[in-house]
């Protein structure tokens, strides 16, 4: 039961459909639907994932708040790891087993969230399929501001399953 390329491709349009991103925010992400939350760009290679600065995710120190910058960071390593769960026909389960931040600036304007670790989740998928265990990877976020400077660095440690016979 390896990766379905056609409906993998598939799954990521649909994760890009702005209309169809906005119903699933509504229904399983509400909090991002507040913040302003949207995703830029989603392929095999990268997501990125902008947030808005201004009252709605800001702390009390007039930069972003943490927390919203977290969801930000989660979705952004989330993208492509939920498009190839998607395109399993096994249940496949996915956790978040782990989170580091480092932040390096006070977060700003728009930030845009860019995980380039596709590859990463695509092994620890391929890998669990094979072994029939549970295997853990790490994806990295990084945060920029308009002026292209690190603000926070995520690292998500995730924990993929494929069940068999499901």
């Amino acid at each position: 039961m390896p990766v379905d390329e056609e409906r993998l491709a598939s799954e990521i349009k649909k994760i890009k459909s702005p209309i169809r991103f906005l119903l699933w925010t509504f229904r399983k992400f509400p909090a991002s639907r507040f913040s302003g939350l949207r995703m830029d760009k989603l392929d095999a290679e990268s997501c990125v994932v902008s947030i808005p600065g201004g009252w709605r995710s800001q702390n009390p120190f007039s930069s972003m708040y943490w927390a919203v910058q977290g969801m930000g960071a989660e979705l952004s390593t989330a993208g492509y790891p939920l498009a190839l769960v998607n395109s399993m026909e096994a249940p496949t389960r996915t956790l978040v087993v782990g989170q580091e931040a480092k932040f390096t600036k006070m977060a700003k304007g728009r930030i845009r969230f860019t995980c380039e670790d596709g590859n990463l989740a695509r092994g620890a998928l391929e890998q669990s399929i094979e072994t029939g265990k549970p295997v853990d990877f790490e994806l990295t976020s990084v945060g920029s501001d308009s002026q292209g400077e690190v603000v926070s660095e995520w690292v998500f440690k995730w924990n993929f399953l494929v069940m068999k016979g499901g």
